[in-house]
């Protein structure tokens, strides 16, 4: 499917040459062999981010692809598998020889970020494009390497390394220019949903400073404003809307209640303000409203996670004498 989101890359991963030396060794899968390039990158993720989308090859090329395994390694040090096709057969994998640059995708996605079709790789010349991560027969954790698909693999800032081991070492050899890392940037939190119409004609509305960080690495301050003066609210919030319709707050209410639960509470608040209008406002410090509450629903977060927030006042004059915001989508960043 095509993603909702902008790519943003890390660019200017290092290159080489590989095998380094001309020697046949390894025992596929129990003993990787040596002579392997490793290709560093130093990477900051970005705002808003919560997957990686693609790794681009720059100037890549073998004579025999069949022969390479190409893996990705996180700052923590472990490898995820991109591309396999020896499946343990001296000379095996595809004969095809590459020369150009290559996108490798999510095994699971058709489509890229651009919207674009994702192939898979097999021994049909193999052009320039964009590829589908292929295990192959691989036993994941064999020699530490993983069969994650690439949008599970988790995030995080500090140095990854695309490594490139070599299966039939003398013959055919393989270069890399540079190389870049991709992930998704949100667009930034997304309002949804219908506020109710208070009493005196206020219509609030519900905003945040920055996506929510799941280790607190940047603020996130909640806003709801346009609310009527001198009133009591609360900001409650989901984490988990899946196959949930808005339902009217009441008979009569123009309300719509847009978080499915349970819901957590965060506290009542004074909205401020002038009494009969639209200038007050509920806020919310979410980085110290987790930190007070380890407990709450939904703690401990990890990036990808959706929050789906939403404000409650008092209106005595109103159907069930309250009044809902409008609602908000977060998505947790690293």
């Amino acid at each position: 499917m095509r993603r909702d989101v902008v790519e943003h890359r890390n660019t200017g991963g290092g290159g080489g040459s590989y095998p380094s030396q001309f020697t046949v060794d390894g025992t596929w899968p129990t003993t990787l062999p040596t002579g392997e390039l490793i290709a560093p990158l130093a990477v900051t993720v970005p705002a808003g981010a919560s997957k990686i989308l693609a790794v681009k090859l720059h100037g890549f090329s073998h004579t025999w692809l069949g022969d390479s395994q190409i893996a990705l390694q996180s700052p923590a040090g472990q490898l995820y598998n991109l591309y396999q096709d020896n499946n343990g057969v001296f000379g095996g994998g595809c004969a095809d020889g590459v020369s150009g640059d290559y996108t490798i995708v999510d095994a699971s996605v058709g489509l890229n970020s651009c919207g674009n079709p994702a192939q898979n790789f097999s021994c049909n010349g193999t052009p320039a494009g964009d590829y589908r991560q292929a295990y192959g027969t691989w036993p994941s954790g064999s020699s530490g390497i993983l069969n994650t698909d690439l949008e599970t693999i988790p995030i995080a800032n500090g140095t990854w390394n695309l490594v490139f081991y070599d299966w039939y070492v003398g013959v055919d050899d393989g270069n890399l220019a540079s190389w870049d890392l991709c992930f998704d940037v949100q667009s930034g939190p997304t309002t949804y949903c219908t506020a109710g119409t208070s009493t005196n004609g206020c219509v609030p509305s519900i905003s945040a400073s920055a996506q929510p960080s799941a280790t607190l690495a940047h603020a996130c301050n909640v806003t709801i404003a346009s609310v009527e003066g001198q009133k009591f609210g609360i900001i409650f919030y989901g984490i988990n809307n899946s196959g949930f319709t808005p339902a009217p707050w009441s008979a009569g209410s123009s309300s719509f209640l847009c978080v499915k639960g349970p819901t957590q509470r965060t506290g009542s608040v004074g909205s401020g303000g002038t009494i009969g209008l639209c200038n007050g406002a509920l806020t919310l410090d979410w980085n110290a409203f987790q930190t007070a509450n380890p407990l709450s629903v939904g703690n401990p977060f990890s990036s990808g996670d959706h929050v789906y927030m939403q404000g409650w006042y008092r209106d005595p004059p109103a159907p069930k004498t309250t009044n809902l915001s409008n609602a908000l989508d977060l998505t947790m960043t690293p």
